[in-house]
């Protein structure tokens, strides 16, 4: 494998696309490595900070961060919160214990390695589908297409059944009021004298959210063995469609959220690197059966997906404290909020060489020094690891690769700063691109010039970085 970390010589690696990333303060802090290094060197593995009117304490040590992080005897994960109680319910999401590994056990036959193998080309076929109404004379809302194209294929391919386009367009809006408003309602429920914004407006997402699933449940087609995701939780709760209902909406908005964000910035990152859609196309139509996609043919496309989620992951996770405890050193009080910095160890110049720097190729299967995925944590970690990481992993670059084989993506305001909401995930705010249809390719052509097509890994790259 030929690895080209640079764009031309003499150019900068990073070609124009739709504008610098702002971020808040805040969020800077959260994600700049020389903070946590500075602190755990000054202050020690645990440091007080200020988050709002409360004392908050950050976990600077990556072992300690995991220890903490997979703790849920000590430490109250945000689901189960009871400022959440009316959105989570008595859902997998909003369980803990027994109970929430019993439910996660229900659903562990659906998410088998046996099963996942299949999802590609269903993946496939459903991204072309949902692509194919996108207008190509004007811009898209990026972060609104992506989340209308998540929830798609969370329906069609996990849950076995199919919602209306007007549907999924309300849904897509709907998830991004409901992530804002469980987002301020979880960090303002240490003051309930704080009125929390979009109050209303949650409640109507809410109520479209119900309605949705009910129509999930009502279109669902079973397999015949069973094992699909619906059919487990119904055997699991006979008689009781409403618990099924609460699983579906937990599932479907969790799943909604880490996809929808993942592939917003995917889009962000080939509007800023053009010549990686040509790449993606190259290795999607090099693929042994281009037709039938699956993930372990697309090892740039799962690179690229990886690379995404390490510079734009979640930024930190939060716990609350069950009751006094000490860690590190530092007494923390009972229902203290506890942050663990995940983008900044994500940026970590020990692990990462150019940290900054938007580079799939450091994790293709050659790559020096070699790949760990798991250091990401891109799901979470320890007992509410998310429970469809595996089929996200499955899911996404196909979904990918199909998006950078039916469409082209252009920035619509090349100058324009994209910011970051203010939800559960973040995604790009005001990212807007117009996605043209794509030549079809004639048959009997090959990769397009300059690019390298690796016969051991099946994954494409340029030569030049450019196309």
């Amino acid at each position: 494998m030929r690895v080209n970390r640079t764009a031309c010589p003499g150019q900068s690696p990073m070609p124009p696309g739709p504008g610098a990333l702002t971020r808040s303060r805040a969020l800077r802090f959260w994600l700049d490595p020389a903070n946590l290094a500075a602190r755990l060197d000054q202050a020690g593995p645990v440091v007080r900070t200020r988050t709002g009117p409360a004392t908050a304490f950050q976990v600077n040590d990556p072992s300690l961060l995991r220890k903490v992080g997979s703790d849920e005897d000590t430490f109250r994960f945000w689901g189960p919160d009871p400022s959440l109680r009316d959105f989570n319910g008595n859902g997998v999401v909003g369980l803990e214990g027994d109970a929430h590994r019993e439910r996660r056990a229900v659903m562990r036959p659906a998410f088998a390695a046996s099963r996942l193998i299949t999802l590609g080309p269903s993946v496939q076929t459903c991204t072309r589908r949902l692509l194919a109404d996108l207008p190509s004379d004007r811009p898209l809302d990026i972060r609104m297409e992506m989340s209308r194209l998540a929830c798609g294929l969370l329906v069609s391919c996990i849950f076995n059944s199919e919602l209306e386009p007007e549907t999924l367009s309300r849904i897509a809006a709907a998830r991004s009021t409901l992530s804002g408003g469980t987002f301020w309602r979880y960090a303002l429920s240490p003051w309930p004298w704080v009125p929390v914004p979009r109050r209303r407006a949650c409640r109507r997402a809410l109520a479209e959210l119900d309605e949705a699933v009910r129509q999930v449940q009502a279109g669902h087609r079973p397999d015949p063995d069973g094992q699909d995701l619906v059919s487990l939780l119904s055997a699991a709760a006979p008689g009781n469609p409403h618990a099924v209902q609460r699983d579906i909406r937990a599932l479907l908005i969790a799943g909604m959220e880490t996809s929808a964000s993942t592939l917003a910035w995917a889009c962000y990152e080939l509007g800023r690197h053009p010549h990686y859609q040509q790449a993606l196309r190259d290795e999607a139509d090099t693929a042994p059966d281009a037709s039938r996609l699956q993930a372990h043919q697309l090892p740039l496309a799962t690179a690229f997906i990886q690379e995404v989620i390490r510079l734009h992951g979640i930024p930190f996770l939060v716990r609350r404290t069950r009751y006094q405890t000490s860690q590190g050193g530092v007494r923390m009080p009972a229902g203290a909020v506890v942050t663990l910095p995940l983008g900044a160890l994500r940026r970590d110049r020990s692990r990462y060489p150019d940290p900054d720097v938007f580079d799939p190729q450091r994790w293709l299967p050659h790559a020096e020094p070699p790949p760990v995925p798991a250091a990401l944590l891109a799901y979470g970690l320890g007992p509410r690891y998310c429970p469809g990481a595996a089929a996200a992993d499955a899911m996404l670059p196909v979904a990918l690769a199909t998006l950078a084989g039916s469409r082209t993506l252009r920035p619509a305001r090349s100058g324009r700063k994209i910011g970051m909401s203010l939800e559960l995930t973040p995604t790009p705010k005001g990212l807007t691109m117009y996605a043209t249809p794509c030549e079809p390719r004639l048959a009997g052509t090959g990769p397009a010039p300059g690019t390298n097509v690796d016969s051991g890994s099946g994954a494409a790259s340029t030569e030049s970085g450019h196309p």
